[in-house]
């Protein structure tokens, strides 16, 4: 079976694991604000699956995308206490519907020569890249949505995953 009729055929058998929402927040850039959060969510007992933290188009200020599992009581919970902290200047819950989703994923792979064909097709036909190339291995540069990367690591899996990085979930609300 080629490598791209494996990726449509897993894409439709694939089931969402546990409840996930992706909560971006605006807040103000001060030292403390990131304890502030993280001890909010450790107090509450929220279960933050990712947080990403990065200066944004205001200055003074950083966005952040929290990835939290539960269900909607949960999710709503988590959206009424970040809006109480002083440093939050904006909360938004973002549905897969209306943003764009990515996280970036570095992985090392072993890959003896005989296999870098079938490794570099895989990499090919998910339109990852390789960003380090030794004697017996290969780093790969992969973006795209969190079960994409799962994915890939999935599909390397055979050939010998050395190490994984990922980045953690990023969200962006869009217009329809």
């Amino acid at each position: 079976m080629s490598v791209a009729r494996l990726l449509d055929s897993e894409d439709r058998d694939r089931a969402p694991r546990t409840a996930q929402h992706a909560i971006t927040a605006l807040v103000q850039n001060e030292a403390g604000t990131l304890n502030r959060l993280v001890s909010l969510f450790r107090r509450r007992g929220f279960s933050l699956a990712s947080l990403n933290a990065g200066d944004c188009e205001q200055e003074g200020f950083s966005r952040l995308t929290l990835v939290v599992n539960g269900d909607e009581s949960t999710l709503v919970q988590c959206v009424r206490q970040l809006e109480k902290l002083i440093d939050v200047v904006e909360v938004d819950d973002v549905q897969p519907h209306e943003s764009v989703r990515r996280e970036l994923a570095l992985v090392q792979v072993q890959a003896a020569p005989g296999q870098r064909s079938e490794v570099l097709e895989i990499v090919q036909v998910l339109g990852a890249k390789v960003v380090h190339l030794a004697h017996d291995s290969m780093a790969i540069e992969f973006t795209d949505e969190p079960h994409r990367v799962d994915r890939l690591i999935d599909m390397l899996e055979p050939y010998g995953v050395k190490e994984v990085v990922r980045t953690g979930l990023v969200a962006m609300r869009v217009e329809a």
